[in-house]
C-alpha cells in the first residue's frame, strides 16, 4: 500500500502545470513536455532504483548470474 501511495504523490508532483509557471516560464512551447521530462529523467531513475530496492528487500529477489 505504501508503494502505491508514494507512486501517486511522485506523479502528483512532477506533472507540470501552467499554473505553476512563472514569469518567462513557457509551458505552451512546443519543446516544453520534453524539457521537462529530460529535467525529470534523474527522479524517475531514483524512483526505479527504489522500487526494485523495495522489491528486493521484501520478497528477497536476487539477480541470477547469466553464463
Amino acid at each position: 500500500m505504501k508503494i502505491y501511495s508514494l507512486i501517486m504523490l511522485s506523479i502528483t508532483l512532477l506533472i507540470s502545470s501552467p499554473a505553476f509557471a512563472h514569469a518567462g516560464h513557457d509551458h505552451t512551447s512546443i519543446l516544453a513536455s520534453l524539457v521537462h521530462l529530460v529535467w525529470l529523467t534523474p527522479a524517475l531513475i531514483a524512483l526505479v532504483l527504489l522500487y526494485t530496492k523495495l522489491l528486493k528487500k521484501n520478497y528477497q529477489i536476487k539477480p541470477t548470474k547469466k553464463r
